[in-house]
């Protein structure tokens, strides 16, 4: 097997959205890469950095235009949504074609096991694309997919996770005790650097990262703690949970996806690959930060505390 050479010019995909934003700028601090931006035509997202050079395609991302952009790159990283799969596997033919020696897909959630997959149709398109690429290690593209869970400090900010700061309130699912893995923004974009950065220990395999792996009820304690207030605590079985999700449609950011994308968390019934820690973490390979649920939780209730007027 060919020693890999350094990766250099890298070229972002979704560099608009919540996490891309994030991936641009981890890869702008560490100093040492050629970037690049593809982005649509009609993307809204029109405003990036100074002094990095933007490839604008058509809304369907055509194969010629694709080549055009891929020319000279040594790393695609890819942090558009998983839907429709078919755009990126014509992008990894694309990479193939221009000669690209690294492809970092569109992963960082939960793991694309087969108990995910057969419960989340988007983590079936998520491991179609991983197939893929696996399926053309010997045309010289590489490939890594980072897991990271969901974005802890969004996913709690935002409702996602179903712990509502403004009411005080807490959805807690079966038991509540299951251990699931997480990861915040930041650490999860600086592990897409670092894996650019390492190379040869990331090749052609999954990788898993998280800030921590906790269960809902050690978050309601920590938040109890951090808000000094009592939350009000609702339940539910993960058998109503996707009885509704099957009352609802599963398409990208809507309700039923969510309460599928919980359940591979907490439901108690049945192991869907989201404790990471039973996989290996990549955490020390990659120098990732420490963190702790407490000091994580501390930030994160200080920034939803409104502020007091003088």
């Amino acid at each position: 097997m060919t020693q890999l050479e350094p990766i250099k010019n890298v070229m972002t995909m979704g560099a608009g959205g919540l996490f891309g934003t994030e991936v641009l700028a981890a890869l702008q601090k560490e100093g040492v890469f050629n970037l690049s931006i593809l982005t649509r035509k009609s993307s809204k997202s029109q405003t990036f950095p100074p002094g990095i050079k933007i490839h604008r395609v058509d809304n369907d991302y055509p194969i010629d235009q694709l080549l055009e952009a891929f020319k000279g790159q040594d790393a695609l990283v890819s942090t558009l949504p998983g839907r429709p799969y078919t755009v990126h596997l014509r992008m990894i033919d694309a990479a193939i074609q221009t000669g690209v020696k690294r492809f970092i897909p569109t992963e960082y959630g939960n793991n694309t096991c087969t108990a995910a997959a057969d419960l989340v149709s988007l983590y079936e398109d998520k491991s179609r694309v991983i197939s893929y690429l696996k399926s053309k290690e010997t045309s010289g593209l590489t490939w890594t997919a980072i897991h990271t869970g969901q974005f802890f400090d969004w996913g709690l900010e935002s409702g996602w996770l179903d712990y509502h700061f403004e009411e005080k309130r807490v959805t807690i699912y079966d038991s509540g005790h299951k251990l699931w893995s997480t990861t915040t923004l930041g650490t999860a974009s600086t592990a897409v650097a670092r894996v650019l950065l390492n190379p040869e220990q990331t090749r052609n395999k999954p990788i898993f990262v998280a800030s921590f792996t906790v269960s809902q009820r050690e978050v309601l304690e920590v938040l109890q703690k951090a808000t000094d207030t009592t939350w009000k605590v609702e339940t539910m079985s993960s058998t109503d949970a996707l009885r509704r999700a099957a009352e609802l449609d599963d398409k990208d950011y809507s309700e039923g996806l969510k309460l599928l994308i919980l359940m591979l968390l907490y439901a108690d019934d049945a192991d869907r690959g989201a404790d990471f820690e039973k996989f290996g973490l990549s955490n020390g390979l990659l120098g990732l930060p420490k963190e702790t649920l407490t000091g994580v939780i501390d930030r994160i209730v200080k920034r939803e505390s409104p502020r007091l007027d003088n």
